[in-house]
Order: C-alpha cells, then sequence, then structure tokens
C-alpha cells in the first residue's frame, strides 16, 4: 500500500507504530515516497517505526486521531480492531457534522461488506456517509479510488 501511494505521488500518513502501518512506511520509503507517522504518549510502546521521515507526537489518543484526520485528505482504511473502527465512525461524524464535507473513505477488503451491511441494517450510518465511501479489492484499486477523488 505505502509503495503504490508514494508511486501515486502521495505523502503516507499512518498512526506511526508496527504491523500494517510500518509496512505501509517502509513500502513508502523503498519505493522513493514519504512517511509521516503519528503516534502519542498515551501508548508504551516504541517511539514510532524505522521508516517514518517525520513524526508527530501527540499527548493523548484525541490529539492523535484528530492530527491523522487533518494531515489526510482522503482515507485507505485496512482491517484492523477497535481502534481503526473508531476512527471510521469519527471520520463518518465529521462528515455528518459538515466538518469533512469533502473527505473521502477507502475501505481495503471484502470483510468490509459486511461491516457496512450490518451498520446500515442497524440504522448505525446515514445513506450521505456511505455515498463518501467505497470498498476496494486490493490495494492498487484503493489508490486508483483515491487518486479519482483528489482529481
Amino acid at each position: 500500500m505505502g509503495a503504490l501511494l508514494a508511486r501515486s505521488g502521495f505523502l503516507v500518513v499512518n498512526g506511526g507504530y508496527g504491523g500494517v502501518m510500518e509496512a505501509a512506511s517502509r513500502g513508502a520509503r523503498e519505493a522513493g515516497g514519504r512517511s509521516v507517522g503519528v503516534i502519542t504518549a498515551a501508548f508504551s510502546r516504541p517511539p514510532g517505526n524505522p521508516y517514518l521521515d517525520e513524526v508527530h507526537r501527540e499527548p493523548d489518543l484525541y490529539s492523535r486521531t484528530r492530527r491523522l484526520i487533518e494531515l489526510g485528505h482522503a482515507f485507505i482504511i485496512l482491517r484492523g480492531k477497535s481502534g481503526t473502527l473508531a476512527e471510521l465512525a469519527f471520520l463518518w461524524a465529521l462528515n455528518r457534522g459538515g466538518l469533512l464535507p469533502s473527505t473521502r473513505v477507502v475501505l481495503l477488503g471484502d470483510f468490509w461488506r459486511k461491516v457496512l451491511h450490518c451498520l446500515e441494517d442497524l440504522q448505525m450510518v446515514e445513506t450521505e456517509q456511505l455515498q463518501i465511501t467505497r470498498i476496494a479489492r486490493t490495494p492498487a484499486e484503493a489508490v486508483e479510488m483515491v487518486a479519482s477523488f483528489l482529481r
């Protein structure tokens, strides 16, 4: 994902830690791009992955989430856990409130269809937020969707 974004001219911004965040940062660097990590003192984790070109340190999780959103123009969301789901819900809430009217969200992976279907059935997400959200099957498709949003 990071390499594809970098090759398309995008700055990679992520949570700055290990796993897929480190992989995206590494991919961006190896493709000649740049990666920014947003970390927080609230986690007792190492100080960010070694592939970050720039690190933003935030005092708490709320500030970290806000900074991640402020730095993004479109968002590709990979499978994660409760933090990932919270960040997605927050993006939708900001869009619904008119605070991020032009944002776009790409969910990577078909498993997101089940998640969206459940949220729709439970009436926990509005049509307007579903309209700014796309599901990509592959990283290349996700990057192309972001590129088309930003053209």
